[in-house]
């Protein structure tokens, strides 16, 4: 399993709109990756206005091809919708799972 962390860094001035992001954004994401094997997406937001980011968003794959294969047919679209929520660059992180614990 990859994870692959989109994280918009928390700037002063900077432009987010959070609900294009949580509504439009995150729709179109779910729409256009589920057909390379999107298997979870989270969207977390900072507790606190000086959280080092803003939102981050969690997506899960099966495996490191399945992500690319998405990336190279649908990464563009994906990446030409930002500047309609903000101004700020996204930092991405794809990372293997290495473990996961959840506890009661």
């Amino acid at each position: 399993m990859i994870e692959v962390l989109v994280m918009y860094p928390n700037r002063d001035g900077m432009r987010f709109d959070d609900d294009y992001y949580l509504g439009e954004h995150a729709a179109l994401v779910k729409r256009l990756l589920q057909g390379y094997g999107l298997k979870f997406m989270r969207v977390d937001q900072g507790s606190d206005p000086k959280s080092p980011y803003c939102f981050v968003t969690h997506l899960g794959f099966e495996f490191l091809g399945a992500f690319q294969s998405a990336i190279d047919a649908v990464g563009s679209t994906l990446f030409e919708d930002i500047p309609r929520f903000t101004d700020t660059e996204p930092l991405i992180q794809v990372s293997h799972v290495v473990t996961e614990q959840y506890l009661e």
